[in-house]
């Protein structure tokens, strides 16, 4: 369910107008571009558009290199030093201080002005927060947790979680949204329009939550399997189900100024010869007859090349003397308009990934069900998603390279279903891509980039921020580009 572009942009201007509106506008006592008391359902829709944007954007881009969707041109410098692994304690402060003080603060504020009142708004903030908190642990380590957002109260300088104890947080707080949508009775109907994820419906809330449980434990299959085995257990026992095709979390934007795809912006902003399609995305597309490739990239538009679809090795754009002097970016492919394009949605879960964790899950005795089923589900819905003939799809999973292992092992078996879920994020959630790489090691052909500074290794983390360094002395020793978290045993 997706909100239409003409609603979703009222929706934007009304939340501008009614930010300079007070009851009292004449009281010059008062700033009338920053009210004192925000209601829930203006709240609600900043706090999802701000997520997506740090989402659509800064994480995209480092998950969509280091998943190895995409390079760095051989004609532009960018993002030279994502292939180069050589990534410092600035790059990203922006958007981790952005979470923590937008939506993760204004997520707060809707709990405390609904967990009595509407307490669908408190749920959604609840499993809102736990999506955002699973997300920074996971790509920077140790994060604010149980003294996270307490500025009002005097805590300035929280102490850092280590990420079990986060993860023991997650699953909590994530019941404790489910509880607050479910038991609400009242008949308030709101959220609608301000819910640009799911327009209101509770129900595909209450699956998003059972869903991203599901992942929460999934995460921790290599590191702790008896925990995912039980917690997987009892999602089976609750009910609810899992996001299904056509069931996407994702906010949709639009083509206007200000509403446009983030990764779109940023890319029209500093030019499309920055990212270039990597061969490691590109190349297991073309040799597995696979029709998503021109959904996840464009054709090159000169040279050689013109009209098919040509790619760079991880980090080659930039070794010395590559193509030659006369090499220009037209020559490659570049992200498609469909998953970069300035309409093009900001994908939070998606129903293919819903599909393939529910399919890993069984595979692992850890959930009943037809694991083949739901692994030729994941890929169809991923086809649906660009709008394929559902023919299409099972031509492609009925080739032997891509058929489900039945027979294999269940390392087998795990290894398919990762990799096709890596495929369906091409370009959509590069960053959780990134990650399940980590925790898997599938795709098991990703090469380490010929510009690497950090020799023979994989980047396995992100760096701390440098606004969290200087302002909080709590904040943990440094580590190493190259170190891993927590759940990254491999």
């Amino acid at each position: 369910m997706k909100i239409s572009k003409i609603k979703a942009t009222l929706l934007l201007v009304s939340l501008v107008v009614l930010s300079s509106c007070e009851k009292d506008f004449l009281d010059v006592n008062k700033n009338p571009n920053q009210p004192e008391q925000v209601e829930a359902k203006h709240l609600l829709p900043t706090s999802i558009a701000h997520t997506a944007y740090v989402m659509g954007n800064e994480y995209q881009i480092i998950g969509g290199f280091w998943a190895q969707y995409w390079t760095q041109g051989p004609t532009g410098s960018q993002y030279s030093i994502y292939d180069q692994y050589l990534i410092s304690n600035t790059t990203f402060d922006r958007p981790w201080s952005d979470l923590y003080s937008a939506p993760l603060m204004d997520l707060k504020d809707i709990i405390r002005k609904t967990e009595s009142g509407n307490t669908k708004y408190a749920g959604i903030a609840y499993i809102l927060q736990a999506y955002i908190y699973q997300v920074l642990t996971d790509l920077h380590g140790d994060i604010p947790f149980t003294e996270a957002l307490q500025a009002e109260d005097g805590l300035f300088t929280p102490k850092f979680d280590n990420q079990q104890t986060v993860y023991d947080g997650l699953i909590p707080m994530i019941d404790k949204g489910l509880n607050l949508i479910i038991s609400y009775t009242g008949d308030d109907i709101y959220p609608q329009e301000d819910d640009f994820i799911y327009h209101g419906d509770v129900d595909l809330w209450k699956k998003f939550a059972n869903t991203l449980k599901l992942k929460i434990y999934m995460r921790q299959s290599e590191v702790r399997p008896a925990v995912a085995q039980a917690g997987i257990d009892s999602l089976s026992e609750n009910g609810i189900g899992f996001l299904g095709s056509g069931e996407d979390a994702e906010m949709q934007f639009i083509d206007e100024l200000f509403g446009q795809n983030p990764l779109y912006t940023q890319i029209a902003s500093l030019g499309s010869f920055n990212i270039l399609a990597s061969n490691s995305g590109l190349n297991f597309l073309i040799n597995n007859n696979d029709p998503r490739v021109d959904a996840f990239y464009r054709r090159a538009t000169s040279g050689d090349s013109v009209g098919v679809h040509n790619g760079i090795n991880q980090g080659q754009g930039k070794e010395p003397n590559f193509g030659g002097p006369n090499v220009v970016s037209g020559w490659f492919s570049k992200p498609s308009f469909v998953i970069a394009g300035p309409e093009s949605p900001v994908v939070f879960m998606s129903a293919a990934e819903s599909y393939f964790l529910q399919a890993e899950a069984v595979a692992r005795g850890w959930l009943a069900g037809d694991a083949k089923a739901l692994y030729e589900a994941g890929i169809s819905s991923s086809f649906s998603r660009w709008e394929f003939d559902p023919t299409e799809a099972s031509d492609y999973f009925s080739q032997l390279a891509i058929s489900y292992p039945t027979g294999g092992t269940i390392p087998d078996q795990v290894k398919a279903i990762v990799t096709q879920k890596w495929v369906s994020m091409n370009g959509t959630q590069c960053a959780e891509a990134w990650t399940e790489w980590r925790r898997t090691g599938y795709p098991d052909f990703l090469i380490v980039s010929m510009t690497s500074q950090i020799g023979n290794f994989f980047p396995g983390i992100l760096l701390y921020p440098n606004s969290e360094q200087t302002l909080n002395p709590n904040t943990p020793p440094q580590h190493n580009v190259k170190d891993k978290v927590w759940w990254d045993v491999n």
